[in-house]
């Protein structure tokens, strides 16, 4: 690109002295899925004062997530969220990325993850005793707050240990309380340093007071008990040495901690709410399911019976498809970059949304459309990359991405064997994107099935 006039990628222009930041700030997922359809792919957006490039040519995606990764560093997004979680694994690059990431990878593990189904019952089974309330009073009610309260009490008993009962309500009010102040943060033409004493700013230093402490304690309970047989995930950290022998020390214990309170809790509750939605939406879809749920947990545990939920997990993904929980993120350039028809400059802001790609009508038949068919192994297999990324692509794939599908399916199992789940007035829900896409809401009501027993009794053998 020497000598030569660097090449824009073409988008579309706006009068209005913002750009198109007003339209970002009211409803991104509109904005750029409008955008990219209208302009058949990568597309370049005036907001405020910067230009964002949204990639959603496959190629140009490849080339900042994997063969030209050296050229671009985490976003502007992260930057905000590095203010809660601290450079752990979601919000930092780098050497410390790569470190971190071998030592955390193996404590996701297949047989670590199922070995946390009996503890993801359990929660369900919490989930569902608070339900029955629900069922019996016969109201409508949101469901989002329950899974999400689902997800937390699997997130923190998984990470931190079963001890948790007195201090779990704080870290879920904490973590959402965080959550809000990011997302204005994030979103202000002008980022206020969080040190800056406005009224936002010290309830944020409370609630990060708040956390270190619960984390820093948890920490320091597990070190003392360091030798005894211990299975929770902070365990297993604590155990971890890179190739040089060396361990994380306590600080970035707690950056990673924290890390996956906040990915473990509002991705994983967003999918199974997003789930339960489009299966009351499509009621032939849920009597498939369902009928799949009981035949399979008559005969079976429901610790053996995931693999065999076949028809239930392609509705996750499908669902996931529609309402991906990580609907964007970003990066920047930190070098001159060129592509097939543009060229970007060293701060460059790149855009790659999910979200976009999933629903691309040139990428799928109907996109808009819920059809979990789309997810037979074959169909799967022969997809061309980056159609279906709800995890992320390449070396930056989630480390949690299997712990968060079994997750799913073991809540959404456990709802549709209990109740006859009825979204009211076919109620459509709008997209909620914050650091996670969230439904708000899902109003439903409730009804105690009258099947057979089995199935509800494997599930209770399950979670003792």
């Amino acid at each position: 690109m020497s000598g030569a006039r660097p090449r824009t990628l073409t988008g579309p222009s706006s009068r209005h002295p913002l750009g198109f930041y007003p339209a970002y700030r009211s409803d991104p997922l509109t904005l750029f899925y409008e955008q990219a359809v209208a302009h058949r792919g990568s597309v370049r957006l005036r907001l405020a004062n910067q230009h964002v490039h949204l990639l959603v040519d496959p190629d140009h995606i490849d080339q900042v997530l994997v063969t030209g990764a050296a050229k671009y560093r985490k976003g502007i997004s992260y930057q905000s969220l590095n203010h809660l979680l601290g450079p752990g694994l979601l919000t930092s690059g780098g050497e410390l990325w790569k470190r971190q990431r071998a030592l955390i990878k193996p404590a996701f593990g297949r047989r670590h993850v199922d070995a946390e189904i009996p503890l993801m019952v359990a929660c369900g089974q919490r989930m569902l005793e608070r339900l029955d309330a629900r069922a019996a009073e016969g109201t409508p009610f949101d469901l989002v707050p329950e899974v999400m309260g689902f997800a937390a009490d699997v997130v923190c008993r998984a990470v931190m240990g079963a001890e948790i009962d007195g201090i779990l309500p704080q870290i879920e009010d904490d973590v959402r309380d965080g959550v809000d102040w990011v997302m204005r943060h994030m979103a202000a033409p002008i980022q206020l340093p969080p040190g800056l004493p406005t009224p936002a700013n010290r309830r944020f230093r409370g609630v990060l007071a708040r956390l270190h402490r619960v984390v820093d304690d948890v920490i320091a309970g597990n070190r003392d008990t360091e030798g005894e047989q211990a299975h929770s995930l902070l365990a297993r950290l604590l155990a971890a040495r890179d190739d040089a022998g060396h361990a994380m020390d306590d600080e970035q214990l707690r950056h990673e901690v924290l890390t996956f309170l906040l990915a473990g809790h509002e991705t994983t509750g967003g999918a199974l709410a997003w789930t339960v939605y489009e299966l009351c939406r499509n009621p032939a879809v849920l009597a498939r399911v369902r009928d799949e749920i009981d035949t399979t947990l008559s005969v079976t545990a429901i610790e053996n019976a995931l693999p065999a939920l076949e028809s239930t997990g392609r509705c996750v993904d499908e669902a996931m498809r529609l309402h991906p929980p990580a609907w964007a993120f970003s990066r920047t350039a930190i070098e001159a970059d060129s592509f097939d028809t543009f060229d970007l400059q060293p701060g460059a802001i790149v855009v790659i949304s999910p979200f976009v790609n999933h629903r691309f009508p040139d990428f799928w038949e109907s996109p808009l459309t819920f059809d979990p068919e789309r997810f037979t192994r074959e169909r799967a297999r022969a997809r061309p990359p980056f159609r279906y990324f709800p995890f992320g692509w390449g070396a930056h794939l989630c480390v949690g991405q299997h712990m968060a599908l079994v997750e799913v399916r073991v809540g959404l199992a456990m709802l549709l064997s209990r109740y006859d789940i009825e979204l009211v007035n076919g109620l459509r829900v709008r997209e909620n994107p914050e650091i996670s896409n969230t439904p708000d809401p899902v109003l439903v009501r409730l009804t105690r099935r009258q099947h057979a027993a089995p199935a509800e009794d494997s599930l209770a053998e399950a979670a003792r």
